[in-house]
């Protein structure tokens, strides 16, 4: 029935009250029947838009601006039982919803080009739709995936106001009634910032394009080709523009700890290149820095990235990231990726011995109660920043066993673990007895490593890539792996027997 009510309409204009019947029938039908019917009105108002009905008649009341405003009301029904699709149970309801909006989108662009005679983008629509999948809980996987893949991966147009409009979204002072939402409010404010958090980093996560192209001419919405001023969609710097406040509006969000994580993960290498004014993100980067914990050493790429590149001044940035190193810092999964930033840090030749030596000690620390793993990316961690900071020697020739200096053990120790200002912890007047510890280590592997302290000092730094990455997993496949030189002695004489005498078990058993 659908299919003869729309040859109806699309073989004369006497038959378009038929438009009427399927939009009851996209309202009332099952799922099939709703698919069947949306996708029916969908080619019957692209012919209508075609044809100019659709048009507003700008020359006062006569009967085709009367047939053109009950289209018109027709079609934003139409356009509504489509955006309550988007919320639909179903992913693939909301995808299809989703097509037939971006059509829509097409079509009302081309008929304001063709109206004004110059670009324009139906972005009030376009606004609507995004807020619904932002804000929407029931935003499925698959929705999401189609909206970045099929649309803002592809469209210029589409991604410079995707920028724009969560931008516009994120802002504290917007209020969605003002923009075209309908209907009283379903969700809590909190809810809603949860799944616009969710959803929006979900969709900025999958945009493979970034804003590095000197022009833009992949449109969406294509009937007049748009200028070339610094406000328009075909400028590059007005997609770095939308991108940045994009961003920048987001992280003022209240993101959760792991979308935090993520965002700080991928900071320095999908952000802050393509920012217009990177310096906007100081304040993101140094409260997270002050976070403690994870979040600080996740901070650390896009916060050393500002100081780097952008000479960000960030005061007791050295206080803090001796901070960081606590009993968990050698546990942590981020561990690898924390010290290769660290070996950037106190690479310079102008840190005060202090300094260095606060942090050689405090890693000697932690690497005696730390798993093999740890301590065996601590062992060349220290080795590399004595071998930078001859000054900090004094630490080795003050261990148990060194004749020419006092020697200092775990009893007379000075240092004071506690202190949080490395100024003020004695490292320097204290000795490296943790790596003497070390050298006795339980795995054969580690101590071997840590008898390099107790040998001139003639050997390279250590390459610290080849120690980041061990877990017990490779430390078990490397000892499994290595062929033994000669066979293991198992047992003193081959039995004779199931039961020897003398056995303690052969008091029990009598076979």
């Amino acid at each position: 029935r659908i299919i003869q009510l729309e040859n109806n309409v699309v073989s004369s204009q006497q038959n378009l009250n038929d438009v009427v019947d399927i939009l009851s029938i996209a309202k009332s039908g099952n799922v099939e029947t709703m698919f069947v019917a949306t996708n029916s009105l969908g080619r019957i108002f692209a012919g209508l838009w075609k044809q100019g009905l659709l048009k507003r008649n700008k020359e006062g009341k006569t009967a085709a601006s009367t047939v053109s405003d009950w289209l018109r009301g027709n079609y934003n029904e139409y356009i509504g039982i489509l955006k309550t699709q988007l919320k639909h149970s179903e992913a693939a309801i909301q995808v299809a919803a989703l097509k037939l909006l971006m059509q829509a989108v097409v079509h009302e662009g081309e008929n304001m080009s063709k109206s004004s005679g110059s670009y324009e983008f139906p972005n009030s629509l376009y606004l609507s739709i995004l807020e619904l999948i932002l804000d929407g809980s029931e935003a499925s996987d698959h929705l999401l995936r189609t909206l970045a893949d099929s649309y803002l991966n592809l469209y210029d147009d589409l991604r410079y106001y995707f920028y724009r409009d969560v931008a516009k979204i994120a802002s504290p002072d917007y209020d969605p009634f003002k923009s075209g939402k309908s209907g009283a409010r379903t969700k809590s404010l909190v809810e809603e910032a949860e799944s616009f958090v969710r959803n929006t980093f979900a969709v900025m996560g999958m945009i493979k394009v970034v804003p590095t192209a000197k022009e833009y001419t992949a449109f969406w919405v294509n009937a007049v080709s748009p200028t070339g001023d610094e406000n328009s969609v075909s400028n590059a710097a007005a997609h770095r523009k939308a991108f940045s406040e994009a961003w920048v509006a987001f992280l003022r969000q209240p993101l959760t700890a792991e979308i935090y994580k993520q965002v700080l993960l991928s900071m320095h290498r999908r952000i802050i290149p393509h920012m217009v004014d990177a310096t906007g993100l100081m304040d993101f980067l140094s409260t997270a820095y002050d976070a403690g914990g994870s979040i600080s050493l996740l901070a650390l790429n896009g916060l050393f990235t500002l100081i780097d590149q952008y000479n960000l001044n960030y005061p007791q940035f050295y206080e803090k990231l001796y901070a960081l190193f606590d009993r968990n810092l050698l546990h942590v999964k981020y561990r690898a990726r924390f010290f290769r930033l660290f070996e950037l840090f106190l690479g310079s030749s102008h840190l005060p011995a202090y300094l260095v030596a606060a942090f050689i000690k405090r890693i000697a620390r932690l690497a005696i109660s730390a798993t093999p793993s740890g301590a065996v990316t601590a062992i060349p961690v220290i080795y590399n920043l004595l071998k930078a900071h001859p000054s900090c020697m004094v630490l080795i020739h003050r261990m148990p066993g060194y004749e020419g200096e006092e020697s200092v053990d775990a009893e007379s120790d000075p240092y004071l673990a506690d202190e949080a200002d490395p100024a003020k912890c004695n490292a320097l007047s204290s000795s490296l007895w943790e790596l003497e510890t070390l050298q006795h280590h339980y795995y054969p592997n580690i101590a071997t490593l840590a008898n390099i302290f107790s040998e001139p000092f003639h050997k390279p730094k250590f390459q610290l890539e080849d120690f980041l990455d061990h877990t017990y997993s490779t430390f078990f496949d490397g000892d499994t792996a290595r062929t033994p030189k000669k066979a293991p002695a198992l047992s003193v004489q081959p039995p004779t027997a199931l039961l020897r005498t003398g056995d303690a078990i052969s008091d029990f058993l009598v076979l």
